[in-house]
């Protein structure tokens, strides 16, 4: 058993991280534009350049689920998941040239201003931001509790202590030093993150007698896997659904996330805006390839002495932690790095969540109410929002933590499936100008419905299992018991997608068969990856289907800059009667929102087209 008392050293260096974040967020609450108004606070006077802006969108979306939660899939269940990185990286790219652009170029603060711009509709904008809301309130909640409850397993840390006192941290300099501090905070953070699992890695590896022999280990014990190409939907992780499927689920995060959106806007210029998510291609291999080797490492150590079939622990989130404890034992002061390095991951989710909360709880309603406050004053109720939120995603972590495990998965699973209807509805938006504000309606709703009910079923049906044998032959008799496996077990992946993992054990530890699923279950036993893009593909069909029903037989007017203009490009040479009498009409006419501005949103575009054209 693993010491499991901090040195003092550790309370140093994790006090450290948490009071240069705070730091940060006091020096920029008194530099810059002090705060002073929204575009300052929210959008940090449109004045950041690329590489900052590349690893706040980083971190933000690798929060310490996925630091936690990749390590303890690779253990489980294999080294298949880590060709997710070549569909993964695919997200940002999209965002990067297609998405980005269009938002960038409108200059709106919250991306469902879109919504109403292009559906003239103000019921779709507030759907969307009402399930942004639901989604990144219940998400604080959730990244304060994961590695809260996984590290106090493992340490000395109470879990409510770590709740208050990180939340507090990450309220405190969000709502100081806004969206600058936000991603400077990010991009210290990020080093620590990179840092603390680098350094699991090595100590890992020496500890088991070198990268050979740990690979060696793992190849044994039939961990490596990469190239699986099996066309059934049913196998859990296939090269198609980590590269196809997994697309889907990054594609809400990168292209039309709130988050995204404002630190993609908050861009010195489109070009920084542009290479500071394509920075993410290689930001996301480095990451996610890392923490595939320590999941490797894991196995590699506990080969012959399963702690979760020991009872040392009692769920796979505790894994990295526990191994920590053991093999930093000796050296007082890395247990507190790897620590920092966990928080960093969930200070950086939360913050961005904040200031994105408050953005869209502002711009999409309280503005429409109290138009004609002033400046001054509605930073100040920003501001105020932000604290209010905080306060909110505390409280959301400790109602997570009665929820308890089961009921845990279940709010993850929800708090996936609502990429999938966003990304559907402004998909159907940009792409399809024969698509209404009822099509949109109807298929963001069932859009977000179906994925739901997929996940629900697939959770309490539980028709499969995929992970693979462990073994005790050389762990003491004293924690042994006759359960071969808890099944508590919470297998966190990343929080901003869909990525949970609903697949348990049976009581003997065998593994289900797709092949012998009946009835529902033969619709319940569908990958977990595939759920993004079935929700996606049921807004965008559904919304077509009654768009077409309730609209009229000619395509509605959509502005040229609501429209991606690389899907544009398709369309018209599809269809090119659609554009045969565009010769005659203005600029103002084209640009749609009219005036000197837009004339430069097209300028803009042309590096756009330009890239487009060469794909």
């Amino acid at each position: 058993m693993a010491n499991r008392t901090f040195h003092p050293a550790d309370y140093i260096i994790f006090a450290a991280m948490l009071i240069i974040s705070a730091g940060i967020g006091v020096f920029h609450a008194f530099s810059g534009g002090r705060q002073s108004t929204n575009r300052e606070f929210l959008m940090a006077n449109r004045q950041m350049r690329s590489l900052p802006v590349a690893l706040s969108v980083l971190a933000s979306f690798f929060s310490a689920s996925t630091l936690l939660g990749t390590p303890a899939e690779i253990y489980q269940y294999g080294t298949q998941y880590w060709m997710s990185v070549f569909g993964a990286m695919l997200a940002p790219l999209t965002g990067a040239l297609l998405f980005g652009p269009m938002f960038f170029n409108l200059k709106i603060v919250s991306v469902f201003e879109y919504l109403e711009l292009r559906f003239n509709s103000k019921s779709v904008r507030l759907f969307g931001a009402t399930l942004f809301l639901v989604r990144a309130t219940l998400g604080m909640g959730i990244v304060l509790y994961g590695p809260s409850t996984a590290l106090s397993a493992v340490t000395n840390f109470p879990v409510w202590a770590i709740i208050l006192m990180v939340g507090g941290v990450c309220t405190f300099y969000t709502t100081l030093g806004g969206m600058r501090a936000v991603i400077w905070t990010d991009v210290f953070q990020t080093l620590v993150m990179l840092v603390g699992m680098i350094a699991v890695f090595i100590q890992g590896s020496i500890q088991i007698g070198g990268l050979s022999e740990m690979w060696k280990i793992a190849y044994d014990g039939d961990r490596i896997e990469f190239f699986n190409f099996d066309t059934n939907p049913q196998v859990r992780h296939t090269f198609w659904s980590l590269v196809v499927g997994i697309y889907f689920v990054w594609l809400p995060p990168y292209t039309v996330d709130q988050q995204m959106v404002q630190r993609f806007s908050s861009a010195k210029s489109l070009k920084d805006a542009k290479f500071a998510l394509l920075c993410n291609l290689p930001g996301m291999l480095i990451l996610i390839t890392l923490c595939s080797l320590v999941g490797v490492v894991l196995y590699a150590n506990y080969a012959t002495c399963d702690p979760l079939k020991n009872n040392d622990i009692e769920n796979a989130n505790q894994l990295l932690p526990y191994f920590v404890m053991e093999i930093f034992s000796d050296l007082p002061g890395l247990p507190g790095l790897f620590v920092a390095c966990i928080f960093s991951g969930a200070l950086s989710s939360v913050s961005s969540m904040l200031n994105s909360l408050a953005a869209v709880t502002w711009e999409d309603f309280l503005k429409l109410k109290l138009d004609k406050v002033d400046e001054a004053m509605a930073t100040k109720i920003t501001k105020a929002l932000a604290v209010v939120f905080g306060c909110l995603g505390v409280g959301m972590a400790f109602v997570v933590e009665q929820m308890g495990g089961t009921v845990l998965q279940a709010s993850l699973t929800f708090n996936g499936a609502i990429g999938a209807p966003l990304v559907g509805v402004f998909i159907l938006g940009a792409c399809f100008t024969r698509a209404n504000w009822i099509g949109a309606l109807a298929g963001g709703i069932l859009g977000f419905i179906f994925p739901i009910w997929l996940g629900i079923g697939k959770y309490v049906r539980q028709p499969q299992n995929f992970r693979l044998p462990t073994n005790t032959m050389n762990c003491s008799d004293e924690n042994m018991t006759s359960t071969p496996y808890l099944n508590t077990t919470l297998s966190f992946m990343s929080t901003t997608s869909s990525a949970i993992d609903l697949e348990f054990a049976t009581s003997n530890g065998t593994i289900t068969s797709s092949t012998e699923l009946t009835g529902l279950d033969k619709l319940y036993g569908v990958s977990y990856l595939w759920f993004s893009a079935i929700g996606i593909l049921t807004v965008v069909v559904i919304g077509l289907v009654v768009s077409w029903v309730t609209g009229t037989a000619e395509e509605n007017e959509v502005a040229d800059n609501l429209q991606l203009h690389f899907w544009r490009r398709i369309y018209q040479a599809v269809i090119p009667h659609r554009f045969k009498n565009k010769g005659s009409e203005t600029e103002e006419e084209i640009t749609g929102i009219g005036g000197e501005h837009d004339r430069e949103l097209t300028k803009d575009y042309a590096c756009v087209d330009d890239v487009t054209t060469s794909l």
